[in-house]
């Protein structure tokens, strides 16, 4: 079992991506500092170390430096954690040696394929650098040496032979070069036995579409553009030996991959599901007042959504998005969640942000852009006087219409500190009331036909008790 030290100081997430990662069967130790860090390195062996980039003690940038000053520690695999891109950043955690980032808020699918890709075992892809100018090609080997193994050439002729000999996985070819230009180069390589399928990446200052153009049509895999971006350059090169490495192995292997792919898959979906309602947890966790709302309220949007006639898919896509619709709640005052009697009217107004927190948080997520739908616009009101952005009918998403039914379902017949669960006669007053001014109409009517099904007035409150004040 491969052996993964976490480092991150927010406990939120440390939990979450160590659920993630234990639940794919990595063994994780957790560390919340770069000092606690260098000290667990120093006494336990780790194959992979996932570190975030800002920590309270030192950031770390600071902490991988460190650590490639220990012999013992200064070959171990790191790919860094971080809220933010900023250029410097990675392009000195490139220096470094790191071999990849992964966004927060981590997302099971990406933290998976970054980890997996991380601990494959496989010898350093070696690179051909082609340059007549030796100062270019001293920096290529400065950049790209630390993740490949780079040999150089400083002519076409020595590169041709430098490929027969060493047989490299991918060649870094200078456009315009004394002798032998790179154009020409690439023809001789496309004409040298085994070299078919050999990647081939230009370097040039020339940006106009003309040589652009000229460049694939000689068949060139991809180029770089002088004076190149270090974050930049090193995702295309590796994206590029990927796609080389997957056709070398593509007939024996595409059976096997394929099933495993789908495997895989549902396996993320599945696991996508659980952090998102251990969000939810966490979230209802923050009053106890409130625990079950997210998942009450998740399923009755789901029975709306059925009556609506939705697909199976938008089903789950609503529930998903449901379960997270109070996230914002972890940007308001803990005593303002908890108070058990009527909000001031301050309180009001500082509570009716989490709509905005909460699209905010969710809105980075970008491979799962839908979910900030539901945290923002819940609380609009189909006449268009619901808050934050005051939209009106079908220009509030359908999603948050839905939501917007459900949430009040339950806030009326959950149970808060300061009153019981209302009657089912007056629920179904108030929803009724609310059709065509709170509530989407032909929603509200699918709601009422949900409450008269439920004679017994059992569908309310299966999750537990609820406050909900907003």
């Amino acid at each position: 079992m491969e052996r993964i030290l976490l480092v991150d100081d927010d406990e939120m997430n440390l939990m979450v991506t160590e659920m993630i990662l234990s639940e794919m069967g990595y063994h994780v130790d957790t560390a919340s500092g770069g000092a606690e860090c260098i000290d667990i390195l120093q006494k336990e062996d780790y194959d992979l170390l996932l570190l975030d980039v800002e920590l309270l003690d030192m950031r770390g940038l600071k902490v991988l430096e460190q650590i490639r000053e220990i012999p013992r520690l200064r070959e171990i695999k790191t790919v860094f954690l971080t809220a933010s891109s900023h250029r410097e950043d990675m392009t000195e955690a490139l220096r470094l040696g790191a071999i990849d980032f992964v966004r927060k808020p981590v997302l099971p699918e990406k933290l998976i394929e970054v980890v997996r890709n991380a601990l494959v075992e496989r010898p350093k892809e070696v690179i051909l650098a082609v340059d007549d100018e030796p100062m270019s090609l001293m920096a290529t080997r400065n950049f790209f040496g630390i993740r490949y193994d780079v040999i150089t050439a400083s002519s076409g002729e020595e590169a041709l032979t430098k490929i027969r000999e060493e047989k490299p996985d991918l060649v870094l070819l200078d456009l315009h070069m004394d002798g032998m230009d790179g154009l020409e180069v690439l023809q001789r390589i496309h004409d040298t036995e085994g070299c078919d399928n050999l990647p081939v990446v230009f370097l040039t200052a020339d940006s106009d579409e003309d040589t652009e153009a000229e460049i694939f049509k000689a068949g060139a895999t991809d180029f770089i553009a002088k004076p190149f971006v270090v974050q930049v350059a090193m995702q295309r090169i590796r994206r590029v030996l990927q796609l080389k490495h997957l056709q070398d192995s593509l007939h024996e292997e595409v059976e096997k991959k394929t099933e495993a792919l789908r495997e895989s898959n549902q396996r993320m979906k599945n696991l996508s599901g659980q952090v998102i309602r251990a969000l939810a947890g966490a979230i209802d966790a923050k009053d106890p007042y409130t625990n079950g709302h997210s998942v009450r309220v998740a399923e009755y949007s789901k029975k709306l959504a059925k009556k609506l006639g939705k697909t199976n898919e938008e089903m789950e896509e609503i529930y998903n998005i449901a379960l997270l619709h109070d996230v914002g709640k972890i940007g308001v005052a803990i005593d303002i969640i908890r108070k058990p009697g009527r909000l001031s009217h301050q309180e009001y107004e500082d509570i009716k942000k989490h709509t905005v927190i909460g699209y905010e948080i969710l809105s980075t997520i970008s491979e799962m852009s839908s979910l900030a739908i539901g945290a923002r616009w819940h609380h609009e009101r189909y006449d268009g006087t619901g808050y934050p952005d005051g939209k009106a009918g079908e220009d509030i998403p359908e999603i948050a219409r839905i939501i917007c039914v459900a949430d009040c379902y339950d806030a009326m017949s959950s149970d808060r500190s300061y009153r019981e669960a209302l009657s089912q006669s007056f629920v179904r007053e108030e929803i009724l009331r609310g059709k065509g001014t709170q509530f989407d109409p032909k929603i509200a009517d699918a709601m009422l036909e949900m409450i008269d099904a439920d004679t017994e007035y059992t569908m309310r409150g299966r999750c537990g008790d609820e406050n909900n004040r907003t």
